[in-house]
């Protein structure tokens, strides 16, 4: 990995909305970011290479806010490192294939079968085992759901691993809950929350972190807006599909009514 020059100074004056210093970061972690990308997603289109670089950005900037440059052992770059290249990982999955499950579990079904050398009988033997106890627990028609729908894909990488603007006094918890949800515990509910953070696509997570504090310090929507490179328009709207994606997971994995 090559070595990224970048100082606490630069790091602290980012986490306070220095939008200089931020941009600074993203900068210099660019051409590590293009080199994932190159990488992990090497049959991605000049438009997908451009998406792609948009939702690595996301994770670093989110990974800044995150950084505790007196109490980690590690630097910024080794911070970052693997939650970009899962997160290209991840994108590019839901951009080549036809499947409608979540890029995480055709990420673990491809894995799975790559190790057992196709194999689909020993690949399940493996994904059943590590889901046990797991909130990423799978069930074996939804595994020869996935394997038949990468089946049916062409292009995949190398195996590796509404709300509307005005949240006034909600907690994201309270945002994402269906109204049947089964999880019914305040600190559960703000755990389950955070979870829902790490599920969906980068940007729509920070939209949403940014606005309600998840693990960062609240910031105004133009401080998001210029983090993002986007408008407010374009910010609300992906808050409102941040609070979908997330339901959906949560959905998913059995965890609302």
């Amino acid at each position: 990995m090559p070595r990224i020059e970048i100082t606490d100074a630069q790091i602290t004056a980012a986490q306070t909305g220095d939008q200089d210093a931020m941009w600074a970061i993203v900068q210099a972690f660019d051409p590590m970011m293009s080199n994932i990308i190159r990488t992990s997603a090497p049959s991605a289109s000049a438009t997908d290479v451009e998406d792609l670089l948009q939702e690595a950005r996301a994770v670093l900037i989110q990974h800044v806010h995150d950084y505790d440059s007196e109490s980690s052992s590690a630097a910024l770059s080794s911070f970052v490192y693997r939650a970009v290249r899962r997160t290209v990982q991840e994108t590019h999955v839901s951009m080549t294939s036809a499947i409608t499950v979540e890029p995480g579990a055709a990420l673990r079904v491809k894995r799975a079968l790559w190790e057992h050398a196709g194999n689909i009988e020993e690949a399940w033997a493996s994904v059943s085992a590590e889901s046990v106890g797991s909130r990423n627990s799978m069930s074996r028609e939804r595994f020869m759901a996935t394997v038949e729908g990468l089946a049916s894909t062409e292009s995949l990488d190398a195996p590796a691993a509404g709300e509307d603007g005005d949240g006034g006094s909600l907690t994201l918890a309270d945002v994402l809950a269906d109204p049947n949800t089964q999880v019914t515990d305040p600190i559960e509910r703000r755990d389950l929350a955070r979870w829902l953070m790490t599920q969906i696509p980068a940007r729509q997570a920070l939209a949403l972190r940014a606005f309600y504090g998840v693990n960062m310090t609240q910031q105004e929507d133009r401080q998001t807006c210029a983090d993002l490179g986007v408008s407010g328009a374009a910010l609300r709207q992906l808050r409102s599909k941040g609070t979908k994606s997330a339901r959906s997971v949560a959905t998913t994995h059995g965890l609302a009514a």
